[in-house]
Order: C-alpha cells, then structure tokens, then sequence
C-alpha cells in the first residue's frame, strides 16, 4: 500500500460517483477501505492476505491493548464503527444476491467516513516509516 495506490482509488471512487455510477464507487471504496485495513493490520507484525475483514478486525482489536505503537495508528473507538461498518456491508453483500439495495448511497457516505478514519492511520504510518 502506498499513497499513490489510495490517490489513485479516489480518482477511480471520483469518477464513478461523478458518473452516477454509486454502486461501483461503493465497491471501489470498500475495497480501498480493506486494503487499508490490511495496511495498519500488517504493522502489528502480522499477515493479512487470507483473513477474513471481522477476523482482522478482532485481532487487530486484541492488539492494541498489547502494541502502544499500534493505539496510536488507531483508537479501539475508531476500530469499533470500523466493525459496524463491516458488518453493514455484510448485510449489503447479502441483499446484492438477491435484489437491488435501496440502501447505495447512504451506505457509500459511510463508507467515505470509514475511508477517512483509516485513511488518517495509514497516513501516520506513511509519515513515520519507523512505525
């Protein structure tokens, strides 16, 4: 994960929206959003690659109480409306199967507010390699 990577997917999440296309800039955010979560889960010296969003989330969670430098990349109040948020798009991956969801746009603001919390983490680590 790097900063261009993310300016790179805001660009894309950008143009789809401007397009009205909200459905593709909601999944283009969604999977910045895990990338980035996977980017601050790979700090605590772990592997990402094959978890699963909730498990990371667990662990990451679990974590924090043990790694101080990992409190400060993220607060258990910000990993908390994280995991809401995850569990949302579960239920919004679900209803996708079987119909189309009413529910696009707000789900997709919410998914801005995520990207800008974890965007906030991954820039301190961004800014200090050291982390």
């Amino acid at each position: 994960m790097t900063e261009k990577k993310v300016q790179a997917s805001l660009k894309t999440i950008e143009t789809s929206y401007k397009k009205g296309f909200i459905l593709e800039a909601l999944l283009a955010n969604y999977h910045l959003n895990i990338d980035l979560l996977k980017f601050i889960y790979s700090k605590s010296a772990k592997l990402a690659e094959d978890k699963k969003i909730k498990v990371i989330i667990a662990e990451l969670s679990s974590e924090i109480e043990k790694n101080t430098k990992l409190k400060t990349l993220i607060s258990k109040k910000n990993l908390k409306l994280v995991k809401v948020w995850a569990s949302k798009m579960d239920d919004f991956f679900k209803v996708l199967k079987h119909k189309s969801p009413e529910n696009t746009k707000s789900l997709f603001n919410e998914t801005q507010k995520i990207f800008g919390v974890l965007n906030i983490s991954a820039y301190k680590i961004f800014a200090h390699k050291e982390i």
